[in-house]
């Protein structure tokens, strides 16, 4: 929806004459302002002269005056015809209005009135589906989606970077309604936008889950209301074939596909962090305790079938992060999920997380068991030979950034495992502020320029009174940092090395890219980009050599990539 601020919404007539005359067949089939829905237009704040929002914008123009003569009949859901125009407390509108009411309406006589049909955009374009057998060398992922920014430029990179997937991974739109007429008209005008409209005609094969702003209200879980109308939407709006099992008696819209032949198979796995949620703080719904769930056990059951499947890579995709460990910052006491705390602080201690602190965002450490069930389950399937390498995708931040955990070793669960995740989100979105987290993808440093990229550096250090988030070149011709620090993050003297460059080989594989820009992209290490405005995820598998990409991308550039081995 495109909102208009209060400035701009006391210079709409002072600004008349500069916007374009237009045809009705120029205008968005249906848009909102000042709070209410129009299908048609209206002459609101606009010295009498009716005018819409533009399907695409004209010389900067967003909106423009519309020739009366070319606006077509509108009816009511009986079939009446409204009045052309309608007038409502000093406003005249061509259609249809929601002003005062729950949905679109209009007068048919002088005082009578009724609602109107949902007016659908003509010849919008279909998202395409993978096909099972083709073999996936280019994933691409994102977020977030917001039609503001450098979100054009990102999105037509991307285009011609032509990834055989691209995974749509929450805040698809901007919907935070319970009114479905609401919900569905957003998706319509993400189909519309010029810009989509092309990553449509490109038929780049898209799979996706949704986060809070699509699935209904912020932060919002099982209490929403209308979570199964929003399911119809969201599936609606990604063309779903009808004989899926989502639109045939599936709550939530989580899903898997096996893509790609026998050696070279990546299994898609997008979870629903949603529907089944419970309230993560009490402003939310009632608290649950030691119950808590993030999937509900229907999903659960369905996911540790799905790891059981033997694949070379698997993929798993939820709105929210997963691997930032708990923030610290606030008392336990106050999550939800807390109820007695035994379970609670056991779950962060069997991680090896007691003494960290992530995010103070959402995110799936909210509810520490369900996150160790999750990443407990991942790790069996790698120690049964299931799958080779796990790396988990997912939006929301507004940043992009590179993850890893190790998984410690379990007597039920097996051997210490390796998972990573890459967080993309989102486009025309940016989050320029410092943001903790300790299981970002280490930087590995040498020992004082020896050139073996073994030790991690230890960030943040202090050296000589100023405080380091990444590598620095002071006082060295090569980017270096602390390996080991003191209690105040103070570097410990002669415990230092070169930060390893792109191409050195490090612990799980190599390093890839790393801006020449990199301290304008990020306010932390190299693997956090929140400084770029737009960011989408990538990665690249090469499957005769056995090594995947994982890459931080922006409107201009690989900001900065990984290489690791399977």
């Amino acid at each position: 929806m495109k909102k208009i601020s209060s400035i701009l919404v006391a210079l709409l007539p002072a600004l008349a004459f500069a916007q374009p005359e237009v045809h009705y067949e120029q205008c968005k089939s249906s848009f909102n302002y000042l709070g209410a829905d129009y299908q048609g237009t209206t002459n609101k704040n606009n010295d009498g002269s009716q005018w819409c929002y533009l399907k695409n914008a004209q010389e900067g123009a967003y909106w423009g005056h519309v020739k009366v003569e070319t606006i077509p009949q509108f009816k009511t859901k009986s079939g009446k015809a409204c009045r052309a125009p309608s007038s409502y407390q000093g406003e005249q509108f061509y259609g249809c209005s929601s002003r005062n009411h729950t949905t679109p309406w209009c007068y048919t006589s002088e005082s009578e009135w009724e609602e109107c049909d949902i007016v659908e955009p003509a010849q919008m374009l279909s998202h395409t589906h993978p096909q099972a057998n083709k073999r996936l060398d280019r994933v691409a992922l994102g977020s977030c989606f917001k039609t503001k920014g450098d979100m054009p430029e990102a999105l037509a990179r991307l285009i011609t970077q032509q990834p055989d997937l691209f995974l749509w991974l929450g805040d698809n739109i901007y919907a935070d309604t319970t009114d479905m007429g609401q919900m569905r008209r957003k998706y319509n005008e993400k189909k519309q936008n010029q810009d989509y409209h092309a990553f449509l005609e490109a038929k780049i094969p898209v799979m996706a889950t949704w986060d809070d702003h699509d699935f209904g209200r912020n932060n919002d879980g099982k209490h929403y209301p209308e979570r199964e109308n929003a399911q119809k939407e969201y599936l609606r709006h990604f063309d779903v074939p009808q004989n899926d099992s989502r639109l045939n008696g599936q709550a939530g819209i989580y899903e898997a596909k096996m893509l790609g032949n026998e050696g070279e198979k990546t299994h898609v796995i997008t979870l629903d962090a949603r529907y089944f949620r419970s309230p993560t703080f009490n402003n939310y719904g009632k608290c649950e305790g030691e119950q808590s769930t993030m999937l509900g056990e229907q999903q659960w059951q369905w996911l540790e079938a799905e790891l059981a499947k033997p694949s070379q890579i698997k993929l798993i995709a939820s709105g929210i992060q997963v691997l930032p460990p708990l923030y610290q910052g606030r008392s336990m006491s106050s999550y939800c999920a807390y109820g007695q705390g035994q379970q609670f602080e056991a779950a962060i201690a069997a991680l090896g997380e007691r003494d960290m602190s992530g995010t103070s965002y959402e995110s799936w450490a909210e509810m520490p068991n369900e996150r160790k069930r999750l990443l407990r389950m991942v790790q069996k399937s790698i120690n049964d030979g299931k799958t080779k390498a796990v790396i988990f995708l997912s939006g929301d931040q507004h940043w992009g950034e590179i993850l890893q955990k190790d998984i410690p070793a379990s007597s039920e669960f097996g051997k210490q495992a390796t998972v990573y995740e890459i967080t993309a989100s989102g486009f025309g979105q940016n989050w320029p502020y410092h943001i903790e987290n300790p299981l970002r993808l280490p930087i590995y440093a040498d020992t004082k320029g020896d050139g073996k990229f073994n030790k991690q550096c230890k960030l943040p250090f202090v050296y000589a009174g100023v405080t380091y988030q990444g590598c620095t070149t002071k006082d060295n011709t090569q980017p270096w940092c602390y390996t080991e620090i003191d209690e105040n993050d103070k570097g410990i003297e002669g415990q230092w090395g070169n930060c390893a460059p792109s191409g050195a080989k490090i612990p799980t594989g190599y390093v890839g890219t790393i801006s020449k820009n990199i301290n304008n992209l990020t306010t932390s290490n190299r693997h956090l980009i929140n400084k770029s405005g737009s960011n989408y995820g990538m990665l690249d598998i090469d499957w005769q050599n056995r090594t995947i990409k994982m890459s931080i991308q922006t409107a201009d550039e690989e900001a900065v990539s990984t290489i690791i081995t399977f």
